[in-house]
């Protein structure tokens, strides 16, 4: 009798687990071609060119340009022509997505008072150079923004 049930536990647990690991296997996509998850954030290399004028177009020198992200602060200032250009990588993104750039006065009176100012940049399909390595860089985006700022 004990061996008779050794004989069936045995017989239900391979059946078991063939059964287990064939849904295992064919219960996580609908479609073949789904593909596996995988872990990771997905990066998008930028190149900005800002430009920073008043509301007469004079150039604004001395202001901090910067892009926000959860892994630290690009930052960078205008020069005398009101350019910055800001490069890095940004996570979390994929092709059509925002990004928020912030303009800041923190030379105060030297180069007259600037209001700060937030803008949302849209990046477009269209502003990326290059497709990526198709894991998890999705690519490289080149954009010139212009910003006007007004003098208080």
């Amino acid at each position: 009798m004990k061996r008779v049930y050794l004989s069936v536990r045995s017989l239900l647990s391979a059946g078991a687990a063939l059964l287990l690991g064939w849904l295992g296997f064919s219960g996580c996509s609908k479609t073949p071609d789904a593909g596996m998850a995988e872990y990771g954030t997905p990066t998008v290399d930028y190149e900005f060119k800002v430009r920073v004028t008043d509301q007469d177009a004079k150039p604004v020198e001395g202001l901090q340009v910067d892009l926000p992200s959860s892994y630290g602060d690009e930052k960078e200032l205008t020069d005398a022509q009101g350019n910055a250009e800001i490069d890095g990588s940004y996570t979390g993104f994929h092709r059509d997505h925002q990004v928020v750039l912030e303009v800041k006065d923190i030379d105060g009176e030297k180069n007259g008072v600037v209001a700060d100012k937030q803008v949302t940049v849209e990046v477009k399909e269209s502003d990326f150079v290059s497709k990526g390595s198709k894991k998890w860089n999705n690519g490289k985006v080149k954009k010139a923004i212009e910003i006007q700022v007004e003098r208080k």
